[in-house]
């Protein structure tokens, strides 16, 4: 198992599944109880006002990644300057074998284990795997919060016992969204699931319109309060091509403190994309 796909993995749930965008705009929402708001849109403004907050973000984790019968053990940290910039640092055996900087226009990777490095901007990636690559989606996911893809007008709202699960409309209804045939490998279908009594979202599935057998579904455990409940275990499964399990496991969370976010590129690495 090559140790430095796991945090690729999470880049390709960005890579792969990326969304067109048909987005939300949630900046002047407000946690409010109104008769004349829809269900849909009274759940969706508490699972806003519910959401994790925070300026800067540093997370300890261990984990596991498991595809088929055969698991890797790994450890690490996530640093996280909201909206702005994720580092990820990922050892195995007490060596690190990746380091990744993502930002909302470029991605970089240290491969460790062969001396290699990767650095590119989005719009080449977009071109080259005809996606719409979004910074926010890799965030909310790492965070448990909300991707916001489409307006909530796109949603069906279904209670189950103690969760509210949030569906887009169905694909006949979808279709009249996308513009053109390639935008049918880009649009997804997102079912949310929202505990009923903290507004958290428990389990997150996405997956492509057009490729329905091609999914990731998050799931969000162990909330714990800093200062906003975080889940402090994740498991992220990729249903597809591969069947791949990667749980996160978070030790230690310290939140609002200033970040480094150190990226030195030693002379000897070779650069394998442009």
């Amino acid at each position: 198992m090559k140790s430095i796909k796991i945090f690729g993995l999470l880049l390709a749930l960005v890579l792969l599944l990326g969304a067109c965008k048909l987005r939300r705009n949630n900046s002047n929402r407000k946690v409010v109880e109104n008769a004349q708001l829809s269900a849909v849109d009274s759940v969706f403004m508490a699972m806003k006002g519910a959401e994790f907050q925070f300026d800067w973000l540093k997370a300890k984790f261990s984990g596991i990644y498991t595809l088929d019968d055969k698991k890797q053990n790994f450890s690490g940290q996530f640093r996280i300057r909201k909206d702005s910039l994720i580092w990820c640092s990922i050892t195995v055996m007490n060596i690190e074998v990746a380091r990744v900087i993502v930002t909302p226009d470029s991605v970089k990777l240290l491969n460790r284990l062969n001396k290699k490095y990767f650095a590119s901007n989005l719009d080449y990636l977009n071109e080259q795997l005809n996606t719409d690559i979004d910074f926010d989606m890799l965030q909310s996911l790492i965070l448990g919060n909300d991707i916001p893809y489409y307006e909530t007008d796109k949603f069906e709202l279904e209670v189950k016992n103690e969760i509210y699960q949030l569906s887009t409309i169905g694909r006949s209804k979808l279709k009249k969204y996308i513009r053109t045939e390639d935008d049918m490998s880009k649009v997804l279908v997102q079912k949310i699931n929202i505990d009923k009594t903290n507004y958290r979202i428990v389990q997150q599935n996405l997956r492509q319109l057009r490729n329905p057998n091609k999914k990731v579904v998050a799931h969000y455990f162990e909330f714990k309060d800093f200062d906003g409940l975080f889940p402090t275990s994740i498991v992220f499964k990729f249903i597809g091509v591969k069947n791949i399990t990667i749980k996160f496991d978070f030790t230690k969370i310290d939140k609002n403190n200033p970040l480094t976010f150190p990226f030195k590129v030693p002379s000897k690495y070779q650069r394998n994309i442009k």
